[in-house]
């Protein structure tokens, strides 16, 4: 009983640090079209990867387009 305890409790605990992550990904859409668009982070995820990343965001957004999904 207490393997499936602490089984149980290591999954919940590992699902969880997932959360504290930044996102890298964003899908953006125009809702006149329906088109979509992406930014997402370089694989290194450094600082200058992640500015590059908010710029495109911003980017879209300035052309009309929402956000639709981020992680």
């Amino acid at each position: 009983m207490r393997l499936v305890i602490f089984t149980t409790l290591m999954l919940f605990l590992s699902s969880c640090a997932s959360f504290t992550e930044p996102h890298s990904k964003t899908l953006l859409m125009d809702r006149n079209s329906g088109e979509l668009k992406d930014c997402t982070v370089g694989k290194w995820r450094t600082k200058e990867s992640y500015d590059v990343y908010k710029n495109c965001i911003k980017t879209f957004e300035e052309e009309g387009y929402t956000i639709w999904n981020q992680y």
